[in-house]
């Protein structure tokens, strides 16, 4: 017998699923677990009163009803944002939840504060933050997870825009080359990667922009690294560089919590990318607006 198909989290879970090809990949852009996804989409299954859902290869595809229902949820979501922003609009208020995605090292440095200070301005507001990266953060934000996203930009890797979408500049930034405190290099004013083409080298994890990025930033300098160390978190990688001798690529920023067991020196030539806050061309939101406020006047004052 079918039921009630109403429940607007089970279709946002369908609608992920069909977005991203998997449980595992809308699990990450839902922030919750793969099972959790499953036991919402079984029940969704009985709602429908047909199945939604059928294995393929490692992943997973949607059934003709369960297509049928992912693209009638797309449209019930937009509907669901658009009024959320036309009320928003209508009563002028400064409320409601704003969902941030936002890379690392903006987490690190200028937006917890700027968050911080937006609550004393608008404790109306209540912003959530979610560390996420550029390339899982742009195609949440197209879904509707994020109402804003904090990416990077570097001048050799640029980002692609998605179209709809409006890009604030927020600050530039450069890279680091990061060495254990030991290394004969350590007390260089900086460093050219040439001068590390024999090191053991410390990346975060494929198939990651930010690992493309050492690589083909490497690279370009004439060097196949070495990456014998894969791991996520700057602090992590801090670690291994400080207790097994390796090196590593990172932006400026992320340095404010590098141990006293490293260094960090200048990226010769410099390198540079350019942070971001980004949101819908449509987002009308007052709450919204305050946000991406509050990133910009945080970020550019961060440092000084």
């Amino acid at each position: 017998m079918s039921g009630d198909l109403s429940n607007v989290e089970r279709l946002r879970m369908l609608h992920a699923v069909w977005r991203r090809g998997s449980l595992a990949a809308a699990a990450e852009l839902l922030h919750v677990t793969p099972s959790a996804i499953s036991q919402q989409l079984t029940k969704l299954e009985r709602e429908a009163g047909t199945g939604l859902l059928v294995r393929h290869g490692r992943g997973v595809r949607l059934t003709p009803a369960g297509l049928l229902l992912a693209q009638r949820s797309d449209r019930v979501l937009a509907e669901l944002r658009a009024a959320r922003a036309d009320l928003d609009s209508l009563t002028g208020e400064t409320t409601g939840v704003v969902e941030i995605g936002a890379i690392p090292s903006g987490v690190h440095t200028f937006i917890t504060p700027a968050l911080t200070g937006l609550a004393v301005r608008h404790p109306g507001i209540e912003a959530r933050l979610h560390e996420v990266e550029p390339e899982v953060a742009l195609p949440a934000l197209d879904d509707g997870v994020f109402d804003i996203v904090v990416v990077e930009s570097w001048e050799n890797l640029p980002l692609t825009r998605p179209p709809a979408t409006r890009w604030t500049e927020l600050r530039d930034d450069s890279a680091m080359i990061v060495l254990p405190a030991g290394h004969p290099l350590a007390g260089a004013d900086s460093v050219r990667a040439e001068e590390l083409a024999e090191e053991i080298w410390v990346a975060w994890a494929r198939p990651t922009l930010a690992n493309a990025w050492i690589r083909q930033t490497l690279r370009e300098r004439g060097i196949e690294p070495i990456v014998r160390h894969t791991v996520s978190g700057f602090g992590t990688q801090f670690a291994v560089v400080a207790g097994l001798g390796a090196v590593t690529l990172v932006p400026s920023m992320a340095t404010t919590i590098a141990p006293p067991s490293v260094v960090c020196a200048p990226l010769e030539p410099a390198l540079h990318r350019q942070l971001y806050a980004v949101q819908p061309q449509g987002e009308t939101r007052p709450a919204v607006a305050e946000c991406v406020t509050a990133l910009v006047e945080a970020a550019r004052s961060w440092g000084s």
